[in-house]
């Protein structure tokens, strides 16, 4: 008896949500997010041209690198070339990207579109002591000076602040605080970190704690009619928060414009080196796994302070460099 043939139905590990849904758990929420982005990206462009996006063959790969380099930056490149790399290595697909013609292709990218990562304004000591000394002592300010302190003294992410819970922290007799830092982006396993906060900032935080009532959940929460929402901040309030904080006190427009929630890491990682730290204390501070972010950070703003440091030691004369700068 004659069986019609039947079309093979596309297997599920083949769709982005199959693929997607193997992964779980293997990878943190954000980064499977980004990839759905970038891989529903070149899967477009794929049915537009009429191609296959999975597997996708290196001439395929190459031409969208070289349509991409016209409109976008060479790191937004390499990101969507990553997640079609994770797309097969999940399918267990040869990698497209060993082929010549998609190195070369990324190699053009990179000299066109040649760029130096965008960095954030280090939120230094000094800039923190003028804002905390301007904020109100309103529930809103109390809980936006906690978190300023805390994100300086941690060298947090905003991403790593929003997950803060207060049963991370400890108190010490001597007025310190032990903070568990519970993810990280360079912590894919979720094993934390462990920070510690200075006297002032474990005031700060208790300050806020007490007027708020909060006694569980996430240490820095939204207002809702002047209560404590019970639900964390989003990274897009707290970078907001720390933008009209510097409004609030009086810094320069220049500045606060390129204030954002990565500010404080950044601004305590160029203290750190200013003040004599070496690379593998502030890494270890801030869970860095490669110094070349850390050295980026010192590489601007942080560069004369360091050259008059040297200076003043060369000649035996006081350093501009040491005034302001204390731990926080």
């Amino acid at each position: 008896m004659h069986h019609p043939r039947r079309t093979p139905m596309p297997s599920r590990r083949s769709t982005i949500e199959g693929i997607l849904a193997l992964a779980e758990g293997a990878y943190a929420p954000h980064t499977l997010s980004a990839y759905r982005a970038d891989m529903n990206i070149f899967k477009r462009w794929c049915d537009k041209l009429g191609k296959h996006w999975l597997p996708a063959s290196a001439e395929t790969l190459a031409m969208f690198v070289d349509e991409q380099t016209a409109e976008h930056r060479a790191s937004t490149i390499k990101r969507r070339i990553a997640a079609i790399v994770f797309a097969h290595r999940i399918c267990d697909l040869p990698d497209p990207t060993t082929n010549s013609l998609v190195r070369l292709a990324v190699r053009r990218a990179t000299r066109l579109k040649g760029e130096r990562p965008e960095q954030a304004q280090g939120l230094t000591y000094a800039i923190l002591e003028q804002m905390l000394s301007r904020l109100p002592e309103t529930l809103a300010g109390l809980r936006d000076a906690a978190l300023l302190s805390v994100g300086y003294d941690t060298l947090c992410r905003s991403s790593e602040i929003a997950r803060i819970e207060v049963r991370h922290a400890t108190w010490n007799r001597d007025g310190t605080g032990r903070l568990l830092v519970p993810h990280s982006k360079s912590d894919g396993f979720g094993r934390g970190r462990i920070a510690h906060l200075s006297p002032a900032c474990s005031d700060r935080v208790s300050r806020w704690l007490s007027a708020a009532c909060i006694a569980d959940g996430p240490m820095f929460q939204g207002l809702h009619l002047g209560r404590p929402s019970g639900l964390p901040l989003r990274t897009c309030s707290i970078r907001r928060l720390v933008k009209r904080a510097a409004l609030g006190a009086g810094i320069q427009e220049a500045i606060s414009e390129r204030l954002s929630g990565h500010s404080m890491r950044v601004g305590a990682a160029q203290d750190m080196m200013v003040s004599g730290f070496d690379t593998l204390a502030i890494m270890q501070a801030g869970g860095w796994k490669k110094p070349d972010v850390v050295l980026r950070y010192v590489e601007n703003s942080e560069t004369k302070k360091l050259h008059q440091r040297r200076w003043a030691m060369l000649t035996n004369e006081p350093s501009p460099s040491r005034s302001g700068v204390r731990a926080g």
